[in-house]
């Protein structure tokens, strides 16, 4: 997806299409749930199908319905001093994330359960945050943030941008935006840096190393990828079995820049929902969302950029096995 990196150009055309989407899903509201309400009645009468689309059209309304009063709430707050607008960004953004989150809970019946939060304090902190799901995104400004004051600066892709509020508010944070497709890192690797350095003790930073949401065909791909180059990363890609192998280059130059301590943010429940439509079978309704939480001191990160590539896929490993043993006690609960 090309997003434009003139900010004007481009809410010129993200914002009056945000607003023009939202009000054609309200004045067809009332034919979408019908229409959905159709569809989820022959499907379940079919194939025991949960209903999903009702929810979905219903989702997608409240979703607009938060974009729809987040930007002209950050236009005001943009017209504050500097320190006051960036700390009520920062209080919108955690109202717009409990938003966001509160309504996939309510509407996919979903149930959440968390270990490992008292590891969340004192910052300065730098999140290593699992990716499987649209949903997963928003879980640590919810169990960060707004549960513990925690400000996270966050490396997201550019393609987000095309989301008016997400773009205005992550633009006026510190936030890196990552080219994705770009031919060298190097300029994003200083960005990153620049980032990193000057935390505060109420702050954290968060990047998601895998760099792309989980698949089981992107598994096999990068994991052939790194077998095919052997040497020690390739031994440990192997043993991936819920997890990407993490692409360093982002997650190292935090780590030598920042000097702060890890946590390591894992979840289990949400895979299978990349993408709205893998939710369309209907298998994340009533979903057991398990995530926890844990540290790594700073002091136990080894130096050396080779070392600390191999310690991040360690530390993968370990989320990897975290979530086979999580798995392995909800099957033992359900049987």
């Amino acid at each position: 997806m090309v997003v434009s990196r003139n900010p004007f150009l481009r809410r010129l055309v993200t914002v009056p299409a945000l607003y023009l989407l939202f009000l054609a899903v309200t004045a067809l509201l009332p034919l979408l749930l019908v229409l959905a309400v159709l569809a989820d009645s022959l499907r379940w009468a079919i194939s025991r199908t949960p209903w999903i689309g009702t929810r979905l059209v219903l989702f997608l309304w409240v979703y607009l319905l938060g974009e729809a009063w987040a930007l002209p709430a950050l236009a005001f707050v943009g017209l504050l001093p500097d320190r006051r607008a960036l700390a009520a960004t920062y209080a919108l953004q955690s109202t717009w994330v409990k938003w966001n989150l509160r309504a996939v809970v309510t509407f996919f019946d979903l149930s959440l359960e968390v270990e490992g939060d008292e590891n969340l304090t004192p910052g300065p902190i730098l999140v290593l945050s699992r990716h499987a799901s649209l949903i997963d995104t928003l879980i640590p400004g919810f169990y960060i943030s707004s549960a513990h004051g925690m400000r996270l600066r966050y490396v997201l892709k550019r393609e987000l941008l095309v989301d008016p509020a997400l773009d205005i508010a992550g633009s006026r944070l510190p936030n890196v935006f990552i080219d994705r497709g770009a031919a060298s890192l190097e300029a994003d690797s200083h960005a990153l840096a620049d980032l990193a350095r000057d935390l505060a003790p109420d702050e954290g930073l968060l990047i998601y190393p895998e760099g792309t949401r989980f698949s089981e065909q992107k598994r096999i791909a990068y994991v052939q990828r790194y077998e095919r180059r052997g040497g020690q990363l390739g031994k440990i890609a192997s043993g991936y079995r819920n997890v990407l192998p993490p692409r360093p280059s982002g997650t190292v130059a935090l780590v030598e820049a920042s000097q702060a301590d890890v946590i390591v943010l894992a979840h289990t429940g949400l895979e299978g929902f990349a993408h709205v439509a893998d939710m369309w079978g209907g298998g994340l309704i009533g979903s057991e969302i398990q995530v926890g939480f844990w540290r790594v001191p700073s002091e136990t990160i080894p130096t050396g950029r080779a070392e600390r590539v191999e310690w991040l896929f360690a530390v993968w490993s370990q989320v990897d096995a975290w979530i086979d043993q999580k798995r392995g006690t909800r099957l033992s609960r359900e049987v």
